[in-house]
């Protein structure tokens, strides 16, 4: 297992430079949407870097940063609120966040389907979703999906087409981005599961 919780300052040095120009422009335009004062969750936040990101642009939000590893958290920034904890366990009330965003994250979920559900589970209707991942169709993407598993690390790489649908089964509308060997998913909960 990659040691998560020893490489917080190493993560939160080098963090900025993992993200795109062109994504954070993304990001930032959806964070328009989010309604003034809104509540926000960063899941498997590491150092928080979107947070940061975010927090650069709307001081009103009201961030959560979500990690397993304290190592991570303790290097994250301190207007918002630090919770240790799983996205398959999500320690919040249904419908507790206009936003919910996971950078680079996504694949170190141990039970990814499970997450989702508490994704949808704590999102309110209509609320926003931005996933940052990287793509194993491409070359320097399964690269890094063999060396996570050669760490053992839970590796749940999934092309961007399938996991869009994995969460249009979960009541979200999605539109995809590409970045080179990275993609963007920004989503809307509907509110409803598909049967």
């Amino acid at each position: 297992m990659i040691p998560f919780n020893r490489l917080g300052l190493i993560f939160k040095i080098f963090a900025f430079f993992i993200y795109p120009r062109s994504f954070r422009a993304v990001f930032l335009s959806v964070l328009q949407k989010v309604p003034k004062s809104g509540a926000v969750l960063d899941v498997g936040s590491g150092t928080g870097i979107l947070s940061r990101f975010a927090h650069d642009v709307r001081k009103d939000l009201l961030l959560t940063m979500i990690d397993p590893a304290p190592g991570m958290l303790r290097f994250a920034p301190g207007f918002g609120r630090k919770v240790i904890g799983l996205a398959e366990s999500l320690p919040f009330r249904g419908g507790s966040f206009e936003a919910l965003f996971i950078g680079d994250a996504f694949h170190h979920f141990g039970k990814p389907q499970k997450a989702i559900g508490e994704i949808a589970r704590v999102l309110k209707p209509k609320g926003l979703l931005v996933i940052f991942e990287i793509d194993p169709g491409t070359l320097l993407g399964a690269s890094i999906t063999w060396g996570e598993r050669i760490f053992r690390e839970p590796a749940h790489f999934y092309r961007p087409r399938r996991l869009a649908g994995i969460l249009a089964e979960n009541g979200f509308e999605c539109t995809i981005s590409h970045y080179g060997w990275r993609y963007a998913i920004i989503a809307e909960y509907a509110g409803f599961r598909t049967p």
